[in-house]
């Protein structure tokens, strides 16, 4: 959600210094501009014992449920609404995603290929290398994207 935030004119003038002074964050679909977003995850949405999360902790119910494979589910759902959100045609904000580190599950990485705007966004990186390879392919795609606009 953050991500969006950075990326959405809803929040134009609320950043303060030079975003304000360009009047950033611009519109969507702004002449010679693109959006993306770059989801660095493991993927698995997870309550962990007693851990404070951005729902407070799970017995507090602020997600509905205090049953932990309830609300992993409900996460897992508004991960994939905020991402069909982004992408949604009036926004065309570009999404890619990297699984990071080997812990994924097949769930975080259902959540991961579902987020990304193409198969082909999608990345897996259990090793640092990995993660170097797929961000120097995203780096090549968007400057290829900028070239043919």
């Amino acid at each position: 959600v953050w991500g969006w935030r950075m990326l959405s004119p809803r929040w134009q003038t609320l950043w303060g210094g030079q975003m304000n002074t360009d009047n950033l964050p611009k519109a969507y679909k702004t002449p010679l501009m693109n959006k993306v977003v770059i989801l660095l995850s493991d993927g698995n949405n997870s309550f962990v014992g007693n851990n404070y999360t951005a729902y407070g902790k799970l017995a507090d119910n602020r997600i509905g449920t205090t049953n932990a494979s309830t609300a992993i589910t409900t996460l897992n759902t508004k991960t994939k609404a905020v991402c069909d959100a982004m992408k949604d045609s009036t926004r065309g904000i570009i999404i890619y995603t990297v699984a990071l580190g080997t812990a994924i599950t097949s769930n975080g990485k259902a959540v991961l290929k579902d987020c990304a705007s193409y198969p082909e966004y999608y990345f897996e990186s259990p090793t640092g290398d990995d993660l170097q390879e797929a961000f120097h392919t995203i780096g090549d795609s968007l400057s290829n994207l900028r070239i043919s606009k």
